[in-house]
């Protein structure tokens, strides 16, 4: 799957296609569930629910990027372990008798 972005098109990771899915559900379920209305009702009767639906929501969104910038390290490190892999193979093979040679 790919979405727009900017100018380019970028590639959505698992992960960000996971967490999508969830806050779609999520949404789905608030929606068969609330009145319409009910946010900007909260924000005028409930003030504390409101206030306390916003740091829920941020604290979502702060925990969403968090885990985004896990991903990408993960993926940098999945990387670096095959990069790694392939060099030792390609040592292996230019050695006489796949025998390590010295660095």
């Amino acid at each position: 799957m790919e979405y727009g972005r900017g100018r380019g098109t970028t590639y959505m990771n698992p992960l960000d296609r996971l967490l999508r899915d969830e806050m779609n559900r999520l949404l789905d379920r608030l929606g068969a569930s609330t009145k319409r209305g009910v946010g900007t009702a909260s924000a005028r009767h409930l003030p504390e629910v409101r206030e306390r639906l916003d740091m829920a929501e941020a604290r979502l969104t702060a925990a969403r990027q968090a885990l985004l910038a896990q991903y990408e390290e993960w993926q940098g490190a999945l990387g670096a372990c095959e990069d790694l892999w392939a060099l030792a193979q390609l040592e292996l093979d230019e050695t006489p008798s796949g025998s390590l040679r010295a660095a």
